[in-house]
């Protein structure tokens, strides 16, 4: 166990120094606030304060873990061993305030100042401080904590460490389960007017033999995810979106039958979840609605969920998650950008500064989707292959967890999505095989 002194134990402290310790170090610690009972302890201790008591091991805190609120802070970058940091302090064993710098990143702080938002109403990528001082492709947290891990093992040798497990689990999104089937006739003859329209002859033809003559649906590839899943004995997670046809939200009508039978059988070989529609993400009763309609076709409480188009809204999104009782959300990254929107790999507690308390809701960082590769990278199968490979090599470096997103149209082999097969299979046949089984 290690003893901390600190002349204060706020919400913010607790919240970061039990997730950094417990999650990431995998190491007991206690909280003093007396400088006798510091003092008298013989084992691992370092204090964290303005300024320290004598010539221990001492970290000096910036006062961000102290106040409440948003306050806008000064970020000037430094570094630490050619490793960029944030809240620099003179006095100290460490040349940054570890605790607050990731603080800072794991609440999501810049979010809830003033921002631009993009096309989707989103925060915006180029607002966040790590695109604009190059750390958003590294899990920074997790290269932070391995340096500190370091120090403290020089100062105290007979601390030892044990090692984190490397953590892989593929997320499907089934935000159109069907490319033909189960539509109505007038999207079903629009659809062909449009294949005529752009000479989509194979589309034109293939669209008749599945709404006319029952030939199975390109999109329907369940059965081929569920063998991939039974041969490499992976986890693996699919979110179901469960709304009317919108401008965004294209999937088919969930109150078809067959496909609530669909969704069914999946929930009993894997964990299911929630995509919330498009237009949820400022609409609590919406969501609520949609976790409804999930839990009435599974039989089971829905703890998962990820917004369509990662659009989320900080803390809005996730205070509703919460007052929902959903227990994991796996949003935490960007659309339009590979990388670490909270500068982590590794799930953490959703921190609601509005209201100054760490909350239930556990927020999973995915880094990486096929569509994104396909979509806003304009990369063609191989490439893409080997990035979403590249990925998961640095995650899996610093044995954190991968969460990359695919979609079930990536195995349909459609004209649109031909040769992408690989993109999933060999992502799952290379990381399965490496990761250990988490409970989470």
């Amino acid at each position: 166990m290690i003893l901390v002194y600190t002349p204060k134990i706020s919400s913010r402290l607790n919240y970061i120094f039990r997730h950094l310790f417990h999650n990431l170090m995998l190491e007991e610690i206690k909280f003093t606030t007396k400088i006798e009972e510091f003092i008298a302890y013989n084992g691992v201790k370092f204090s964290y304060a303005p300024q320290a008591l004598g010539g221990e091991f001492h970290i000096q805190s910036h006062p961000i873990l102290f106040q409440q609120g948003i306050k806008p802070h000064a970020i000037e970058f430094g570094f630490w061993d050619r490793e960029p940091i944030f809240f620099e302090v003179p006095h100290s064993d460490l040349p940054f305030d570890l605790f607050a710098a990731a603080f800072y990143l794991l609440s999501r702080y810049e979010e809830y100042l003033p921002h631009q938002l993009d096309e989707h109403e989103r925060y915006g990528y180029k607002n966040s401080l790590q695109i604009q001082h190059n750390i958003f492709n590294k899990p920074i947290l997790e290269i932070w904590i391995e340096k500190f891990k370091v120090k403290l093992q020089e100062r105290f040798p007979e601390l030892s460490f044990k090692e984190r497990q490397f953590y892989f689990e593929p997320l499907i999104n089934v935000s159109m389960a069907r490319l033909y089937q189960g539509k109505s006739f007038l999207r079903f003859l629009f659809g062909g007017f449009d294949d005529l329209l752009h000479l989509k002859i194979r589309h034109f033809w293939q669209r008749h033999k599945v709404y006319l003559f029952g030939k199975k649906d390109p999109y329907d590839t369940f059965d081929d995810i569920l063998s991939i899943k039974k041969k490499y004995k992976h986890p693996l997670t699919f979110f179901h979106l469960l709304t009317n046809y919108s401008l965004f939200d294209h999937n088919i009508s969930v109150n078809k039958h067959e496909y609530q039978s669909q969704i069914k059988f999946l929930a009993d070989y894997t964990e299911t979840g929630l995509l919330t529609s498009y237009y949820a993400v400022d609409n609590e009763e919406t969501i609520e609605k949609e976790v409804k309609k999930l839990e009435n076709i599974i039989h089971k409480p829905v703890e998962k969920v990820r917004a369509h188009f990662n659009r989320i809204k900080i803390p809005a999104t996730y205070q509703t998650y919460n007052d929902l009782e959903l227990k994991k959300d796996y949003s935490m990254g960007y659309n339009h950008k590979i990388g670490f929107r909270a500068g982590t790999s590794i799930p953490f507690k959703f921190y609601d500064i509005e209201n100054e308390t760490e909350t239930h809701l556990t927020l999973h960082p995915t880094v990486i989707s096929d569509v994104m590769l396909k979509y806003q990278y304009h990369l063609k199968p191989k490439k893409a292959l080997k990035i979403m490979l590249e990925e998961g090599k640095i995650i899996q470096q610093y044995k954190g967890h991968y969460y990359p997103v695919f979609h079930n149209f990536i195995l349909s082999d459609t004209r649109e999505w031909r040769k992408w097969h690989n993109l999933y299979t060999e992502t799952i046949k290379h990381f399965a095989k490496h990761a250990e089984t988490y409970h989470h």
